[in-house]
């Protein structure tokens, strides 16, 4: 027997969507690629059965979901599949923005593989993402706690690799610790622990099926022409992952947050955020579990999957409709930009799927939670630069209507710098603007890889800018945006800032932004929150307070999605976004280095920064909420 043991993983990157509308991608793998996997394995039991070359691992979702939804015969068909070795699932549901879920709603995702342990006497430690680079130090503990003990990430080589070690053991400041791999591709041929035992992936293309019995056995022999003194076993990352959760101690110690630098696709759709936050929110706060609320939960995450809709580059095409009556047109005349918007509107169907699931009494409860979000009537501008409520006073400035100081009812005052505590901006950015950050964050060059985040044609764009635009303060809180963003580059045409005295030392301040015209060209939108003397900012994310400036390089750290966010005694809690980076950084350049918050914080409120398969305009009128509690 050789020395050397290669666990080969044979694995399809799942993505709910991308290369076609979800429901189309579901129905392939329920219909093609499962069948073709089990009949790939069921050749190669038959051939020998104790070991035999072909077994598929997906996420734990996709399993369960066959199983739940897919008729008798197809069902025992899998269920013999699984019981002879040939399917494996891993620990995770699916590749995730883990960011934006809280611990109860990653356990939610968790319970998919729980269930389908129970149910086939099976105990599953290890676990894959993949596309996305990075994820929050905040799921080690519910990791750990779930008996998983080896995560591999394999990240999209377009995209920047954190800055790690190959593997190591994540540690959380509770003590949990999991076993993490990391390599810049989806997975390759690897010894991370030593000569004697490697993992290898015989991955297909994203949504490709599974390999047949010829390309198995393509595969093996190419395997073993590679490592001619290595035995190539089919395998699962269980088996692999267990040894190397044996071999711990010689790993290094990484207890540094990670972050995800595709985190910016998570504004592109802020209707769907804020929904996707309310409805958490209520998640977490049930008391006790029921059927109907596991279902509202696992419904949930799906909308913390990481595919937001269809391939940009595949089915948006058009080089030419950027500027406003173009962009009109074609939204009117072009199945391109229709199909595209279908697909964003499919993914946004997952929030009535998940409600669908609920008690009466439950989805009473969450209606009422969504319609905290609606947005307020408008009123007229009214004069004066001060907003009172229940002792709390803003005070405004008097050209763009931002916040310049805060002051409590016992007379504490927060004051902003340079005259501006809390702000909002439009950004808009040209093609030249664009390229900085194809320059500072690409890895290689490929068409895929350029397509995927640039947009082609912008530079002939005739009103493309790269600027900033503050409101024009009209009264009492209620401001304009200029004539020429909102005509041009898509800002809304009216911004209202309000405040709402919860008690003595929290208030709610809440931001309005009226009628956003779509727009595909390059924008994003901010509230800034600078306060005087504040340097040193903490982030919560998934449970944990992690110290800004404690994350990796080449990681997550210059856009984040927080549950708060703290320094000194202010905390401030986003209720209906999630995405917060250091105020004096900018925006589309890739920024690789240790975040600076010297300079406060800004949230990012909506954003279009690259296509892949994020939405790329959104249009109406909508509030954001944001609670600062000055403790005590």
């Amino acid at each position: 027997m050789a020395d050397r043991r290669i666990h080969l993983v044979f694995k399809t990157h799942l993505d709910i969507g991308f290369t076609d509308h979800a429901a189309r991608v579901r129905r392939q793998y329920h219909e093609q690629f499962i069948p073709q996997a089990i009949a790939t394995g069921e050749h190669f039991y038959a051939e020998n059965p104790e070991r035999p070359a072909f077994i598929w691992t997906t996420g734990a979702w996709l399993i369960h979901d066959h199983l739940a939804t897919q008729d008798a015969d197809k069902v025992r068909r899998l269920e013999r599949a699984v019981e002879r070795g040939l399917i494996a699932w891993h620990a995770l549901p699916f590749t995730t923005h883990t960011e934006l879920m809280s611990p109860a709603l990653f356990r939610a995702g968790l319970s998919y593989g729980q269930e389908l342990d129970k149910r086939f006497g099976r105990t599953t430690s290890a676990a894959k993402m993949t596309d996305v680079p990075g994820h929050t130090l905040g799921m080690v503990p519910p990791m750990a706690q779930a008996g998983i003990t080896f995560l591999h990430l394999g990240v999209n080589t377009a995209s920047p690799v954190p800055d790690v070690p190959p593997i190591f053991r994540w540690r959380a400041p509770d003590g949990a610790e999991i076993v993490v791999m990391y390599q810049g591709s989806y997975g390759e041929t690897d010894f991370p622990a030593g000569p004697d035992t490697g993992l290898s992936f015989a991955h297909t293309s994203d949504n490709i099926g599974p390999q047949s019995v010829a390309q198995t056995v393509d595969v093996m022999r190419a395997m073993q022409h590679a490592h001619p003194d290595a035995e190539i076993v089919a395998s699962t990352l269980d088996a692999f992952g267990a040894q190397m959760w044996a071999r711990r101690e010689q790993f290094p110690v990484v207890t540094q947050e990670i972050g995800d630098s595709w985190i910016h696709g998570t504004a592109s759709d802020p209707h769907k955020l804020a929904q996707f936050r309310a409805l958490q929110r209520l998640h977490d706060g049930f008391d006790e579990p029921t059927p109907e609320r596991r279902a509202f939960g696992r419904g949930l995450t799906l909308v913390a999957e990481h595919t937001w809709g269809v391939d940009i580059k595949t089915y948006l095409r058009d080089e030419t409709a950027w500027d406003r009556t173009d962009f009109d047109a074609a939204r009117a005349n072009d199945y391109r930009f229709a199909y595209a918007e279908q697909s964003w509107t499919e993914q946004r169907a997952y929030i009535a799927a998940a409600l669908a699931s609920l008690a009466p009494a439950d989805r009473a409860a969450a209606a009422g939670a969504l319609s905290e979000l609606d947005v307020p009537a408008a009123n007229d501008a009214a004069a004066g630069t001060a907003l009172r409520d229940n002792g709390w006073t803003a005070d405004l400035d008097a050209a763009t209507g931002d916040i310049a100081q805060l002051t409590a009812p016992d007379g504490t005052v927060i004051a902003g710098v340079d005259g501006s505590l809390l702000g909002y901006r439009h950004e808009s950015y040209d093609s030249t603007e664009l390229q900085r950050h194809l320059d500072s964050y690409l890895q290689h060059r490929a068409e895929w890889a350029v397509l995927d985040h640039d947009k082609p044609g912008l530079d002939r764009a005739r009103t493309a800018e790269t600027a900033a635009f503050a409101p024009l303060h009209k009264g009492g809180g209620i401001a304009q945006m200029p004539d020429r963003a909102q005509a041009e580059l898509g800002a809304p045409a009216r911004v209202e800032l309000s405040i709402r005295g919860l008690d003595a030392r929290r208030v709610e301040i809440r931001l309005v932004l009226r009628d956003k015209p779509a727009n595909r060209m390059p924008e994003a939108g901010f509230l800034s929150l600078t306060p005087a003397g504040a340097a040193d900012w903490a982030l919560r994310k998934m449970g944990l307070w992690n110290d800004g400036k404690n994350i990796v390089r080449r990681g997550g750290g210059q856009l984040q999605a927080v549950e708060a966010v703290r320094a000194g005694e202010i905390t401030v809690t986003p209720l209906d976004s999630a995405l917060v980076a250091p105020a004096g950084a900018p925006f589309m350049p890739f920024q690789p280095e240790e975040p600076d918050y010297g300079r406060g914080v800004r949230f990012n409120l909506y954003n279009n920064k690259w296509g892949t398969n994020f939405p790329m305009w959104w249009e109406g009128s909508i509030a954001f909420r944001f609670v600062l509690d000055l403790g005590g």
